[in-house]
């Protein structure tokens, strides 16, 4: 029994050893935090951590890449869809008919042609022809118009006018969009061919 009782002495030696060694380790923990060897162990694992990979940023200047070019790739398109049929023969036969205009001035003259922009001042006038006859008329002898117009294309005078009129608004009386079927129209269209 003597030996079983040197052994429980032991046991007690053993954990007082332990309770040391744990409040050393304790300790060196602390010095270990506070030392430069914490320092650089930080910085090496910081070095070691993953950083973003550089493809997501390739994919994305890729994707902006590709939406520049859709983007450019419209503009050229609806650039040169423009030029193309906005000129073509289609689109100007329906204009032409629906832009000619009969316009009456204060003084009683009625002129017609082209006019791009009706709300515009002044208003300008293309393709302008005139009735030759309205020059002539007397005040004493008031002639109601009739189905027989001479019209004369404005810029075939003496004077060499451009053929373009710019009309003051206040000077006009009214203005009034020719109809497809108006003698005075397919006279104009028949000049023009």
């Amino acid at each position: 029994m003597p030996d079983n009782f040197q052994q429980t002495v032991n046991l007690k030696e053993k954990a007082e050893q332990q309770k040391k060694e744990l409040q050393q380790s304790s300790l060196n923990q602390i010095k270990y935090a506070h030392s430069k060897e914490l320092e650089d162990d930080i910085r090496e694992k910081l070095q070691k951590i993953d950083r973003p990979i550089k493809s997501e940023a390739k994919l994305n200047s890729r994707l902006i890449q590709l939406v520049v070019f859709i983007l450019a790739f419209l503009i050229i398109g609806f650039t040169i869809y423009s030029v193309v049929f906005k000129n073509s023969d289609i689109f100007k036969k329906t204009s032409k008919s629906q832009s000619w205009y009969a316009v009456k001035l204060t003084n009683n003259e009625t002129f017609y042609g082209q006019i791009k922009d009706i709300k515009a001042d002044p208003i300008v006038m293309d393709n302008v022809y005139y009735n030759y006859d309205q020059d002539k008329k007397d005040d004493k002898k008031e002639i109601a118009e009739t189905t027989n117009l001479r019209l004369v294309k404005r810029g075939k005078e003496t004077h060499g006018p451009v053929g373009t009129m710019d009309l003051v608004r206040s000077q006009v009386l009214f203005m009034e969009p020719l109809k497809d079927d108006s003698n005075v129209l397919k006279a104009i269209l028949e000049y023009e061919k």
